[in-house]
């Protein structure tokens, strides 16, 4: 068999593309600012696309950090903290700081109030095309991207919020806390709820942030009203790692945890002195009611309107809407298609520090192909017989790599070599048998089953 597929072997040959060495960043929060800083300092230019008017994302709502929590000395939490400048307790630190290096830094060329309206070629020669506020159109080329758009808060439909102006979210309530409002009235009992548009039908997953997101102010509320009753309605505590010495904290400062049932959830009421909870105690069923001067809600977070996002960059999406990896654990930072990369909430909900590494990681990822000074493309691909061609684009539409495009030209369909990862789904999908893959040609799969079946 192995002679007979030898007699019909013809020379398999690379394609030789140029690399376009800049890269673009789609997004100016923590990740696409920790990415686009960390690509410029090794040395290639950066475009860094920002929708919004101002850099820094859903950083400029965080003002405290951890700088009160019992984390133990010399572990991965405290390392990573005391790294990203977060240790000491303001995170605005950290974001002036970035601001900072990025305006300073030559290589990174910022675009504010710009939207992705189209994004053409391949890895190595990507042209994207940026609309801005104003109208105007501009076109910019880079030969890598990194996605990195972010996540947005879930606005809660529920528990009077918006009807009430006590009833605020936690991003309120922290920034309530860390400004100088005057003639704010200290509060006597607070109540917290947790899982707020998270783990329900709506977002089924867990956001990951907001228990300790809650860990954390209801330390600053005991620190600065310590006669203030905090209370904490929760469904399960997920102070993930060495968070969970967040909530040991939390108990120590006289913070009182009380578990609901997803099916029996907290009633907020308005009441003479201005709110009262209601809630359904597990596991005994015991009914209490609460009286409240706030009730914050500890909301989740979910994805941006990606699809559109998606499909120019021809990378998919999970099922709750965050952009989806190649593989978790294999390739966490890459797509399947070949040049682009993601980092922070783009992805999923995570903290601070999870954000800052999984963006050095996306930039040394693109770093890795920015470095070299051509690509090749595969040996092993699928190429097209145009006399059997129909142009009938079934090719195109099974191509999990976007490898496949009709040429208008000759009227048959064409193969991006350098796109292309020969998995052999066109082949398997043509009805002409226009295409085949090179190495395994039709002969030469012919020719080993004769020999086969001659020797029966």
């Amino acid at each position: 068999m192995a002679v007979a597929k030898a007699s019909r072997l013809r020379p398999l040959y690379r394609q030789s593309l140029d690399i376009d060495h800049r890269a673009l960043v789609v997004g100016g929060g923590l990740a696409g600012l920790t990415a686009a800083l960390s690509i410029a300092e090794q040395g290639y230019d950066v475009h860094l696309i920002e929708r919004n008017e101002v850099l820094g994302g859903n950083l400029r709502h965080i003002y405290t950090g951890m700088a009160n929590s019992k984390y133990p000395k010399g572990t991965m939490w405290q390392i990573a903290n005391d790294k990203s400048q977060i240790a000491n307790g303001d995170p605005q630190v950290l974001l002036s700081d970035l601001l900072d290096r990025v305006s300073r830094n030559p290589r990174i060329h910022i675009y504010l109030g710009a939207e992705i309206v189209a994004v053409s070629g391949y890895v190595g020669q990507y042209t994207t095309t940026l609309r801005f506020k104003d109208g105007r159109t501009e076109e910019v080329g880079h030969g890598v991207a990194i996605i990195a758009s972010g996540a947005q808060a879930i606005t809660p439909r529920e528990y009077l919020y918006g009807q009430h102006p006590a009833v605020i979210t936690q991003r309120e309530l922290e920034a309530r806390l860390t400004s100088s409002t005057p003639n704010l009235q200290p509060p006597t009992s607070i109540v917290m709820i947790q899982c707020v548009g998270s783990r329900d039908d709506e977002h089924p997953y867990c956001s990951r942030i907001c228990c300790t997101q809650a860990m954390k102010n209801a330390l600053v509320i005991k620190q600065k009203y310590p006669q203030a009753q905090v209370t904490v309605l929760y469904r399960d505590i997920r102070t993930y790692g060495f968070r969970e010495l967040l909530y040991r904290q939390a108990r120590e400062a006289g913070v009182v945890f009380l578990e609901y049932s997803e099916k029996q959830k907290p009633i907020v009421q308005r009441s003479k002195d201005g709110l009262s909870v209601e809630v359904v105690l597990q596991p005994d069923g015991e009914k209490v009611t609460l009286p409240a001067d706030w009730v914050v809600l500890s909301t989740g977070i979910e994805p941006r309107a990606n699809a559109e996002l998606a499909q120019m960059f021809k990378v998919p999406l999970s099922e709750d809407g965050f952009f989806l990896e190649a593989h978790a654990k294999l390739r966490p930072l890459d797509f399947a298609a070949d040049g682009v990369y993601l980092a922070g909430l783009a992805h999923s909900p995570r903290f601070i520090e999870e954000t800052i590494a999984q963006a050095n990681g996306a930039a040394v990822r693109a770093v890795t192909l920015l470095s070299r000074k051509e690509l090749q493309s595969a040996a092993l691909i699928a190429a097209v017989n145009p006399r059997l061609c129909a142009a009938c684009g079934i090719c195109v539409d099974v191509c999990p790599y976007s490898a496949r495009v009709i040429d208008e030209e000759t009227h048959h369909a064409k193969v991006l070599e350098v796109l292309c990862q020969g998995c052999g789904a066109c082949v398997a999908a043509c009805p002409n048998g226009a295409s085949y893959q090179r190495g395994f040609e039709f002969e030469q799969i012919f020719d080993m089953i004769e020999a086969a079946l001659a020797r029966v």
